[in-house]
């Protein structure tokens, strides 16, 4: 197990000088030096959500900001995959399956980019997005083995790029022309994790996969959800995080390392328990999934947010949250119904959804949880940044600044 720890060194200096028959000493100087977390680093997560904590927003953080998203004729969102957001210096990206919006930071309505279609630029549904801010491109896979790039200030598409497997369900650039896509093992034989591959779709390496099994069967089954993410960036990285494997590695184009590494214990979905071992049967997948623990990984300067709850069961409708201290190695649950007390004067709370980058957490209010949460604390709706909303208007951004 690693573990950031802080080390004491006890600079001693002791200089003899002999000046006019006297000696002249320094005091003894202690002197903390942090020592930088090595990595892969151990979450112990198992044994840390035993213990639970009340976390106030004000210890983690310093500020935050709620964007209501425009809402009109054009712009009307449907749904949102909420892990997918991207924030760029000027605009928001906002993925659903079969639209893809865009917004000034301000929340203000851009465009929708690309359409439905089968045609150039044109997408069936939408999997997953990435984006080049210093090149300003856009990037989208979809579900027809493209990644399609569109020019992030006009929404023109200007190429699409190939996926090397037709089951690739999630991808990320490691640069405007070299895609990492993720594989799911939908049938149990699907060798291959993640494919690198250049802007032609060809192969420059793969990494694969070791939890393999046969079914009796000729279909594939898949599970997901709108917090569904596989990879990601963290800072100058790209991350890849599967909901089966218990190790989130950072991906090049030459090497898949292990960055942490979660200690589920008897949390850990087995194999023989999946949706996809089980054929699909969504009966035996609920007497047997209920138990274990699905959590994503959500990585900022100084900690790992990890929502979490059973895969189904009654429990499943329970959100939870877990903190890992990348400073102390402390792990543990958030109480409070898997949100974080918000102290701060806007009143509502957080539950990260994703981190728009190493200082900021995303998480998303629809219109009818705020006015919930209103009924209870009618001072929300006097918030500057929340006066006038409706409850049929589009979701809020509730974006918070971390220290």
């Amino acid at each position: 197990m690693n573990r950031f720890s802080t080390i004491s060194f006890v600079i001693i200096s002791s200089l003899l000088f002999s000046c006019g028959g006297k000696k002249a000493e320094k005091q003894t100087e202690e002197v903390e030096v942090a020592k930088a977390p090595t990595y892969p680093m151990t979450v112990p997560f198992e044994t840390g959500i035993e213990t639970e904590r009340e976390v106030l927003l004000s210890e983690i953080a310093d500020s935050v900001r709620f964007i209501p998203l425009e809402t009109s004729d054009k712009s009307l969102i449907r749904g949102i995959k909420e892990a997918n957001i991207l924030k760029t210096d000027k605009y928001f990206f906002l993925p659903w399956v079969e639209t893809l919006f865009q917004y000034t930071t301000d929340g203000q309505f851009v465009r929708k980019i690309g359409r439905k279609g089968s045609g150039p630029g044109e997408f069936v549904w939408i999997s997953q997005i990435d984006a080049d801010e210093e090149k300003g491109l856009l990037f989208m896979q979809t579900t027809s083995q493209r990644i399609n790039v569109y020019d992030m200030e006009s929404g023109k598409f200007l190429r699409s790029m190939k996926c090397p497997d037709i089951e690739s369900g999630d991808f990320a650039m490691l640069n405007d022309t070299t895609s990492v896509t993720f594989v799911r093992n939908t049938n149990g034989k699907r060798k291959i994790r993640l494919y690198i591959a250049d802007a032609k779709g060809d192969t420059m390496n793969a990494f694969s996969r070791s939890d393999l099994f046969e079914l009796n069967s000729q279909y594939s089954w898949m599970m997901s959800s709108p917090t569904d993410r596989y990879m990601f960036h963290y800072k100058d990285m790209v991350c890849c995080k599967d909901y089966y494997n218990d190790t989130l590695f950072t991906v090049t184009k030459d090497l898949l390392e292990p960055r942490y590494i979660f200690e589920m214990g008897k949390y850990s979905l087995p194999i023989d328990c999946r949706f996809e071992y089980l054929n699909g049967d969504g009966k035996r997948f609920q007497e047997l999934a209920a138990p274990y623990l699905r959590y994503q990984a959500i990585e900022t300067e100084s900690y790992l947010f990890m929502p979490y709850t059973n895969w189904t069961g009654e429990k499943a409708r329970k959100r939870r949250l877990a903190l890992f201290d990348k400073k102390t190695g402390e792990c543990y649950k958030v109480s409070g119904d898997g949100f974080i007390k918000n102290d701060l004067g806007s009143e509502l709370p957080i539950r990260p959804v994703a981190a728009l980058d190493s200082k900021t957490l995303l998480s998303v209010w629809e219109m009818q949880d705020i006015f919930k949460e209103a009924e209870k604390n009618p001072a929300i709706l006097e918030l500057e940044q929340l006066k006038g909303i409706d409850e049929d208007d589009n979701p809020v951004l509730m974006l918070v600044y971390l220290k």
